[in-house]
């Protein structure tokens, strides 16, 4: 009885040990398999797959950061996407492309952009949903500063042709040169 089941034990430990032998096998060809697909990724991937280096130029449409708590913050896009207010988009007017900076709740606040249609540069200050500064520089060399908040505001124009001041309260003329009300493009002076 004891030589029984002594040949079965020596029976298991021969069935362990084989499939202990097949198991070392299969770890070892998974092992292998994934340095050879790591080094096939590291050496034979084409340019476009590489990964940025020191003398690489990363190419993104945009690039979206976000706070701790998941909320857009800063928005780097071409173009960006229409501006967010109060958790909801407006239209912008045009396509921009540059930089967004928005609140902790998400609403934009500022941007320095180009233009599409027409290629101003700007940058602009907001409170939420209104424009409140804004520093525009024109592909021809105009260039305005205007600050205003509701019929308060402040406002230099300099062109080649012409330059103003206006200082606006309630509507009014508080300080101004010429011209009072600057012409926009394509109207008569």
């Amino acid at each position: 009885m004891q030589a029984d089941k002594m040949e079965e034990l020596e029976r298991s430990v021969r069935r362990l040990e084989r499939r202990n032998h097949q198991l070392t096998l299969s770890a070892a060809g998974l092992f292998a398999l994934n340095v050879g697909i790591v080094l096939f990724t590291l050496f034979f991937r084409g340019p476009s797959a590489a990964a940025p280096g020191h003398d690489q130029i990363l190419r993104v449409r945009g690039i979206s950061v976000v706070d701790a708590n998941g909320t857009e913050r800063v928005r780097i896009g071409a173009p960006v996407p229409e501006p967010l207010i109060l958790g909801k988009r407006f239209p912008r007017g045009g396509n921009m492309s540059g930089i967004i900076l928005s609140d902790e709740e998400g609403n934009e606040r500022s941007g320095y952009c180009t233009s599409d249609g027409y290629p101003n540069v700007l940058f602009t200050l907001d409170s939420i949903g209104v424009q409140q500064v804004l520093f525009l520089a024109e592909p021809q060399g105009d260039t305005a500063f205007w600050i205003w908040n509701g019929a308060n505001s402040f406002k230099v124009n300099v062109g080649e042709e012409d330059s103003s001041l206006n200082l606006l309260q309630g509507g009014k003329i508080v300080l101004g040169s010429p011209p009072a009300h600057p012409a926009g493009k394509g109207e008569k002076k």
